[in-house]
C-alpha cells in the first residue's frame, strides 16, 4: 500500500487549495475530486483543530489584546472569526473597542446590533453575546 500511495502522490502532486482538474472538477489535495469527498467526523475534527489554531494566531496578531481576555471571551472572538472571517469580524468596530477596554456588557450589546445577529444567525449571536456579557 505504501508504494501505491507514493506512486499516486508523485503522479497527482499535492495542491492545498481547490483547483479544476483536467476533467473540469473542483479538486484538492492529491487529486481528490470535491464531488466525491466524504469526510469522517474524526478527519473533520482534525481539520477544524488545525484551522482554529491558525485562525487564533491570525486573530491575536491583528488584535493582540485578545490574549489578555478571559478564555471564554477569546473563544467567542475565535468563533465569530471562524464564521464571519477575520475581515467580517473586523467590521464590528464598536464591539472590538469595548472588548479592548474590557467593557464586556457594552460589547455584548454592540454584538447584537448587527445584521449577523438580526438576520444571519440570531441564536448563535445571542449565545455568544451572553457569554461576553457574563464575563
Amino acid at each position: 500500500m505504501e508504494k501505491l500511495i507514493e506512486a499516486i502522490k508523485e503522479s497527482e502532486g499535492f495542491v492545498p487549495t481547490v483547483y479544476k482538474c483536467t476533467a473540469g472538477y473542483d479538486t484538492i489535495g492529491y487529486g481528490f475530486a470535491v464531488k466525491d469527498l466524504y469526510l469522517d467526523e474524526d478527519i473533520s475534527e482534525m481539520i477544524l483543530q488545525r484551522k482554529l489554531s491558525l485562525l487564533a494566531e491570525k486573530v491575536c496578531d491583528k488584535f493582540p489584546f485578545i490574549k489578555d481576555m478571559p478564555e471564554e471571551g477569546q473563544h467567542v472572538v475565535y468563533e465569530m472569526c471562524y464564521q464571519l472571517g477575520l475581515s467580517g469580524f473586523s467590521k464590528f468596530k464598536k464591539t472590538i473597542q469595548f472588548l479592548r477596554l474590557g467593557s464586556y456588557k457594552s460589547a455584548s450589546i454592540e454584538m447584537l446590533d448587527s445584521r449577523w445577529a438580526k438576520e444571519q444567525t440570531p441564536r448563535r449571536a445571542k449565545r455568544l453575546s451572553e457569554i461576553i456579557r457574563e464575563m
